[in-house]
């Protein structure tokens, strides 16, 4: 499959350094949302960049194995470490360490760095948590901007920077349905959907996940629920990465929405069932294997 011409920067705000027990092994790893999606577009022949603080050199080992392009930005701040226990299929405990803060001046690098590298038609994906610190409405400054300059914006997160995001109108804000319950304080999927619609005053496409029963996304007059296909779960972690990996890719093929949604969908679920097809080739949906 040809190279897609499009550059997507992948920011992962939060970092984590990975130790996942499973029958007997233990594998270390780098994780972090953003750099998840960055790691499944590259294998998607997608020229996507992997984009976090100066986290030390244990994460950064670990990130350069996945043969992703990484760029760091001038912040000095250690990656999380994240210990995982998989009992066994569908089962599995997770701890982190505590979320960093940044300083003022940390915030200020950030997007020194970010407007000073994203271009006109660029996409920027920010996903999963925040370090703590952030200047009141810096989430929804950063996003006016880089809006205004042309760039193209998906955010997946909760909270203070999902709102933001709804506020200065990114082209898509996503959430799993407890992430923006809690965001909302509404409950149930059509509810979020209809605050978060208010929010970005119409501006932005929504999109909530729901699990084993697939998502929902509202865009302009477009409302679609996708159900997801059956499957045995062996390890959901990392599937809505799949799911936004897969939204982007989509996107930058042109595809309508429908089919968009449809692949999303089975991305995911193939990254929880553990079949390793989202990794190998793409198939279905008509996407070229």
């Amino acid at each position: 499959m040809p190279e897609i011409p499009a550059r997507v920067w992948c920011l992962t705000p939060n970092p984590v350094l990975e130790i996942k027990f499973s029958r007997g092994r233990t594998v270390v790893s780098a994780g972090g949302k953003g750099h998840n999606v960055a790691r499944q577009l590259r294998r998607w022949k997608v020229s996507a960049v992997s984009v976090t603080a100066q986290t030390g050199v244990d994460w950064l080992r670990a990130a350069r194995r996945d043969r992703v392009p990484i760029r760091q930005i001038p912040i000095q701040a250690s990656a999380r470490k994240g210990w995982a226990l998989l009992e066994k299929a569908g089962e599995r405990l997770d701890f982190f360490t505590q979320d960093p803060i940044w300083k003022k001046q940390d915030w200020s690098r950030c997007e020194t760095f970010l407007c000073r590298n994203i271009r006109k038609g660029d996409w920027l994906v920010v996903a999963g948590s925040t370090p703590r610190g952030a200047p009141f409405g810096w989430w929804r400054l950063l996003f006016l901007g880089l809006k205004k300059k042309g760039a193209q914006m998906l955010v997946d997160g909760k909270g203070r920077i999902l709102r933001e995001a709804l506020q200065a109108g990114v082209n898509w804000a996503k959430a799993n349905l407890a992430e923006a319950e809690e965001t909302t304080g509404q409950r149930g999927p059509e509810r979020c959907l209809r605050s978060m619609e208010t929010l970005s005053r119409g501006r932005s496409g929504l999109l909530i996940t729901l699990g084993s029963r697939g998502l929902v996304l509202r865009k302009g007059k477009t409302k679609l629920a996708v159900p997801a296909p059956k499957i045995q779960c062996r390890d959901a972690t990392g599937s809505g990465d799949v799911v936004t990996s897969a939204w982007v890719f989509g996107i930058l093929r042109g595809w309508e929405m429908e089919k968009v949604a449809g692949f999303a969908v089975w991305a995911g679920s193939e990254k929880a069932a553990q079949r390793g097809m989202v990794v190998k080739r793409l198939k279905g949906r008509g996407v070229p294997a």
